[in-house]
């Protein structure tokens, strides 16, 4: 889920994947990290990208969900 707050938004990752070993994101394509499933999203004026992906325990990688948000200068 995604819950906005002053300049920040707090994500909330949820799934079904069998076997999981850690959630990674990666801001605006900078490179894939390990993160917790409840987070925040600081965000900055232009386009803003988010992605997320699950890790099992036999180290494969789920599927990639993206947000993009738009911020007006």
């Amino acid at each position: 889920g995604l819950f906005a707050e002053a300049g920040k938004i707090r994500i909330a990752l949820k799934t079904l994947t069998p076997n999981l070993k850690r959630f990674e994101v990666q801001f605006d394509n900078g490179g894939w990290a390990a993160s917790d499933n409840v987070f925040v999203w600081r965000f900055h004026d232009g386009q803003n990208r988010i992605e997320a992906r699950t890790v099992n325990k036999f180290e494969v990688v789920g599927p990639i969900s993206t947000a993009v948000l738009e911020i007006e200068k």
